[in-house]
C-alpha cells in the first residue's frame, strides 16, 4: 500500500561551474532552498517523499570545446561523487527520495567518454538509480562534450544491461513509493523514451528541462501532457531556473513553467512563467489510484491494447547510425561530423519516401 504523498519539483537559479568543486557549492545552495520547498510542500497535508531537480541544475551550462579531452576531464564528475554526497545528506535529513542529473559524467566502463546521467538517491542516502541520456540533438554534444549510449551501442547493452536493451536504455527504479524513471531534457521531444520507461514499469516519469523557444510556444507543456496521457503516468517536469551571470545580472534561456501532470494529461500544478529566483511546484499524487486505473479493462488503459508487432516495423530500417564512437572518442570536429551525419539522415529519409522535399530543394 502506497499512501498519497507530495512531490516537489525544484527550479533553482543556475550558476555555471568553472572549476572542480563549483558543483558542490551549487548543491549546497540548492539544498537550502529544498528545505523551504519541502516545508511548504508538506502543507499539502501528506509527507514529501520525492524531490526532483531539472537537468543542468547542478553544473549549469559548461563552456566546453567538444572533443577536447583536457577540458572534458577538467569538468567531468563521478556518480557517486562529492555532488551526490551532498544531495544524499539532504535525502537522509528530509527522509525523501531526491532525483537529479549531472551532464559531464565519467564512466569506468567507457574511458575518455562522458555522459549525461540522471540519478535517484533514496532516503537512506544510497544511489539506487542511474540512467544515461539516450537521445540528444547534435548541438548538445557539440557544445557540451557528452555522448549517448547509442554511440557505443554494442558494448553498452552488454555492460549496462547484461544484454537486455530495456534495462540498459530505459531503467526504472522500483521503490516503495512507486516506479520512477527519468527522461532528460531533449529526450522528451520524442515519444519513445517516456514510452520506453513506461513499458519498463515507470509510474512516475521525470522530465527535466527544455530550452526556449520550446517553452514559450507551448511545446514543453504539450509534450509533458502527452507523455502523461499516452503512458498513463504522472509526469514531473521541473524546468531550469534563470542563470546568474558573473556580473550579477540574470538571463533566462528556459522560460520556467515547471509542472506536474496527472495520468490523463491534466495539469495538476504549474508555475506560470519565468521568475528571477529559485522556485518550485508541488502537489499530492496517488500511486494506488494510478495502479487501479491501469488495471481497469476500459478505454483509458492503453497498455492492454498494444499490438506490438505492427508498431515494431516502423523502426525496422535504422536511421541514425549506432556505434559511431565505439572505436574512438569524438574529436574536435564533433559538431561538423554530427551536422554531416544528420544531413545524410535527411537524404536517407527522402530516398525512403518518408520525407518529400519542397520545390527547389537542394541537398
Amino acid at each position: 500500500m502506497v499512501d498519497p504523498f507530495v512531490v516537489v519539483a525544484v527550479s533553482p537559479r543556475t550558476i555555471n561551474v568553472k572549476n572542480p568543486g563549483d558543483g558542490v557549492a551549487n548543491v549546497k545552495r540548492i539544498n537550502e532552498f529544498i528545505d523551504t520547498a519541502v516545508m511548504v510542500g508538506a502543507w499539502e497535508g501528506s509527507p514529501v517523499k520525492l524531490v526532483v531537480l531539472p537537468e543542468m541544475a547542478i553544473q549549469g551550462m559548461i563552456a566546453n570545446t567538444p572533443g577536447n579531452r583536457e577540458k572534458e576531464r577538467h569538468f567531468a564528475v563521478t556518480i557517486p561523487g562529492p555532488e551526490t554526497d551532498e544531495l544524499a545528506k539532504k535525502a537522509v535529513e528530509l527522509n525523501t527520495y531526491i532525483a537529479a542529473e549531472l551532464y559531464m559524467v565519467k564512466d569506468e566502463d567507457f574511458p575518455d567518454r562522458h555522459f549525461n546521467v540522471a540519478f535517484i538517491i533514496d532516503p537512506q542516502g544510497d544511489i539506487i538509480y542511474k540512467r544515461y541520456k539516450a537521445t540528444s540533438d547534435a548541438y548538445e554534444g557539440g557544445m557540451l562534450g557528452n555522448m549517448n549510449p547509442h554511440d557505443v551501442w554494442d558494448e553498452w547493452i552488454e555492460k549496462k544491461g547484461n544484454g537486455n536493451p530495456m534495462d540498459a536504455i530505459f531503467p526504472v527504479a522500483k521503490t516503495e513509493i512507486g516506479n520512477i524513471g527519468y527522461a532528460i531534457c531533449h529526450e522528451g521531444v520524442y515519444p519513445e523514451v517516456p514510452r520506453g520507461l513506461a513499458m519498463n514499469g515507470a509510474e512516475i516519469i521525470i522530465r527535466g528541462t527544455l530550452i526556449e523557444p520550446a517553452v514559450q510556444n507551448g511545446m514543453w507543456e504539450l509534450q509533458n501532457r502527452a507523455h502523461a496521457m499516452f503512458n498513463s503516468a504522472y509526469v514531473v517536469a521541473p524546468n531550469l531556473g534563470p542563470e546568474v551571470r558573473e556580473d550579477g545580472s540574470m538571463q533566462d534561456l528556459f522560460g520556467g513553467q515547471s509542472m506536474i501532470v496527472g495520468p490523463r494529461g491534466q495539469i495538476l500544478t504549474k508555475q506560470q512563467g519565468w521568475t528571477s529566483g529559485d522556485s518550485f511546484v508541488c502537489t499530492t499524487i496517488d500511486i494506488e489510484a494510478l495502479r487501479r486505473a491501469r488495471m481497469a479493462n476500459g478505454l483509458f488503459n492503453q497498455f492492454k491494447d498494444l499490438r506490438t508487432e505492427q508498431y515494431r516495423v516502423i523502426y525496422d530500417n535504422p536511421i541514425y547510425p549506432k556505434n559511431q564512437y565505439l572505436d574512438a572518442p569524438p574529436g574536435e570536429d564533433w559538431l561538423a561530423r554530427e551536422d554531416s551525419t544528420r544531413a545524410g539522415n535527411i537524404e536517407k529519409l527522402i530516398e525512403r519516401g518518408v520525407l518529400t522535399p519542397p520545390s527547389g530543394y537542394k541537398a
